[in-house]
């Protein structure tokens, strides 16, 4: 009867204890894991967040880079760590959406993680090296297809958007090109350069200035819309191809069973900070638009991510 009476006053102390907690969240630093190494694009969308949800929060968020296994390694952690909102994550295409399409197993979003909101999304550019004769996307495609399988493109690395991106345009527009991955956008842009690669998808960040020194030409955005980093490329839909959609995003995410209000607070610090000007021109900096979503949203929007890639992993029979 004693042990009975001690569980139901923990039991009791535990509900009063934790909504207290709550209201005093944030009292402490918070982490934000980015699970990429850093310098790169998703590196800098993470400090730039960090920075800007530091203003809102009025505590550090401090960015820890934990990278490996394509992003895994750090996604992984956070959804094991304990959810009290001084771990979070900047979740990205591969590990949340490429990787649980080729293995459900991986990562399992439902079940693992807290969502926050949707940062933002950058579309992905389409450049090939300035040796090659043709100057327009639809001069590209022509030329491509009277040459089946003797154009080559880099890539980030097996599974990366950028692969993806050109194995869907493959697709969409009946060319047939050959995969040659490298460890980095960057690190496959001097053969694109130099012309040993023909072709390659990647931020427009990354790949704005190349365009700019005429080293490669830029010839469609994957999306919608074009961007102002590049406004004289014409995007996707403009050419005819509105299943041509490729783009990079960034979420924040926490883990599974965070307490309702602290997910709201983190949430207002979010949509907060997507109103200060210096995040704002950051991301415009990396070619990225800030998007307005709530916890729902963000949910819906990485569920509708993985029907657009999903079944073009099956059809690739792709492993990690």
């Amino acid at each position: 009867m004693l042990m009975c009476r001690r569980a139901v006053l923990a039991a009791a102390l535990s509900a009063v204890v934790a909504p207290a907690m709550a209201q005093d969240y944030p009292n402490r630093p918070i982490t934000l894991v980015v699970p990429y190494a850093a310098g790169g694009p998703v590196d800098i969308a993470g400090r730039s967040t960090a920075e800007a949800l530091s203003k809102q929060l009025g505590q550090g968020v401090v960015v820890e880079n934990k990278p490996g296994a394509g992003g895994l390694v750090g996604t992984r952690y956070v959804g094991t760590a304990r959810p009290d909102g001084y771990t979070l994550l900047l979740g990205s295409p591969g590990p949340l959406v490429i990787a649980p399409s080729a293995d459900p197993a991986s990562i399992d979003i439902e079940k693992d993680f807290s969502l926050i909101g949707v940062i933002a999304e950058s579309p992905q550019v389409l450049v090939v090296s300035a040796k090659l004769p043709p100057k327009t996307f639809k001069e590209f495609i022509a030329y491509a297809k009277e040459k089946p399988g003797a154009l080559n493109y880099g890539s980030a690395g097996i599974g990366t958007t950028p692969h993806l991106a050109a194995e869907l345009l493959n697709r969409a527009t009946g060319i047939k090109t050959v995969h040659v991955p490298y460890r980095g956008t960057s690190a496959a842009v001097p053969d694109v350069v130099s012309g040993e690669l023909q072709m390659i998808f990647g931020d427009i960040a990354t790949l704005r200035p190349f365009v700019q020194s005429k080293a490669v030409t830029a010839l469609v955005i994957g999306g919608p819309r074009r961007s102002n980093l590049l406004p004289d490329v014409p995007n996707a839909t403009e050419e005819g191809y509105p299943s041509l959609v490729s783009r990079n995003f960034s979420v924040l995410m926490a883990p599974a069973r965070l307490p309702a209000d602290i997910v709201a607070r983190l949430s207002k610090a979010l949509t907060d900070a997507k109103t200060d000007k210096t995040f704002l021109d950051r991301m415009d900096l990396q070619g990225m638009t800030s998007i307005d979503s709530s916890p729902d949203q963000a949910r819906q929007y990485l569920r509708d991510e993985r029907q657009t890639w999903e079944p073009l992993v099956k059809e690739m029979g792709l492993k990690f």
